[in-house]
């Protein structure tokens, strides 16, 4: 077995959408950051309900139009497709008024809270021919297109024992804590929920105990998968205590293991099963570090858009849906309500 990272989409060879962005904050500025340090994607109109801050944002990032509001950025004749990147309870509002306007949609994780929101949304985008897709960004790295190779090429087996942990003390991040804006198992657990899928599929039973703040919010869930193959997942997901960002996965005939942290340009290791184990070992090692690893999904994206499709083929319509199927299982055993 030869490990290596698969060549990756030529930012240069697809198409210049024209952006726009609904809900310029934190993780907005980190995408438009990222998207004009290594893309040809061009970040062209902004627009917020906050008083001063698309302004802001434009100045900062040298963006040409500041709309007054959403309505007017997603009607506008010069934006091609729009990044929503609001609070996620407005995820649904503003996606269906970006669709009905005739624009593509990348819409932060999670899509949306609900599932059926989160159908209608897929729905319609794709009965108006257009393009919608969840900005799960760890699809679109580079180190997950060489696990799906692995995966593909069944020179492990089959997958039997994952685990992922996404534990990092965020008390400090108030939207986490704020119904409708967060959530640990939506807003940090969609990721060892997305890499357990990426691995194992869809689960048929969730076991989840865990920890509910006063205002009811999820804090902390230690969740296992089972599944109709006979595999296993444990994910732990805390926004209060804080572990190694890792996760790993059991194959019959060796291990396969994302360098920390997982859900961001990382290297991968495949290893034998033995106490005293033999690896071998891949590091990405581009200019694309960190969360600048969000501009993949975006030169993606645009590629999609040029060849008509109305949905990733890495990471589906039902795939987006199931796993906040599985985010609404957890916070529902919890007793929780982030909503």
């Amino acid at each position: 077995m030869s490990l290596s990272f698969p060549a990756m989409t030529d930012p240069a060879a697809v198409p210049s959408l024209r952006w726009g962005v609904i809900g310029p904050g934190g993780i907005a500025k980190v995408f438009i950051a990222a998207v004009q340090k290594h893309t040809k994607q061009r970040i062209h109109g902004v627009a917020s309900r906050t008083p001063g801050l698309a302004n802001s944002v434009a100045g900062e990032f040298n963006i040409p139009l500041v709309l007054e509001n959403y309505e007017a950025l997603v009607s506008h004749p010069e934006i091609d497709a729009v990044y929503i990147a609001s609070h996620m309870k407005d995820h649904f509002e503003h996606a269906m008024i970006a669709l009905s306007a005739g624009k593509h949609v990348l819409i932060e994780k999670p899509i949306t809270y609900f599932p059926e929101q989160a159908r209608e949304i897929l729905d319609t985008a794709r009965a108006k021919g257009l393009l919608a897709m969840e900005a799960m960004w760890t699809r679109y790295l580079p180190q997950s297109y060489l696990i799906r190779d692995l995966i593909a090429s069944g020179e492990l087996g089959k997958p039997e024992l994952l685990t992922a942990h996404f534990a990092t003390d965020n008390r400090a991040i108030p939207r986490l804590w704020q119904k409708g804006g967060g959530g640990i198992a939506f807003d940090m657990g969609i990721y060892p929920i997305a890499i357990a899928q990426q691995f194992l599929g869809n689960p048929a039973k969730v076991t989840a105990v865990g920890t509910v703040t006063e205002t009811g919010m999820d804090a902390e869930s230690h969740v296992f998968l089972e599944y109709d193959s006979g595999a296993r997942a444990n994910l732990i997901m805390s926004g209060i205590s804080s572990l190694p960002i890792t996760a790993s996965c059991s194959f019959e005939k060796g291990l396969v293991l994302i360098d920390e942290p997982f859900l961001a340009p990382s290297g991968i290791r495949v290893r034998d099963k033995e106490f005293y184990f033999t690896e071998q070992s891949v590091r990405d090692t581009s200019s694309v570090q960190g969360h600048e690893g969000l501009s993949y999904q975006a030169t993606e994206f645009a590629k999609y858009v040029s060849e008509g499709r109305v949905e990733s083929p890495v990471h589906t319509h039902e795939a987006t849906i199931a796993n906040i199927e599985v985010a609404m299982e957890i916070t529902t055993q919890l007793g929780a309500n982030p909503f």
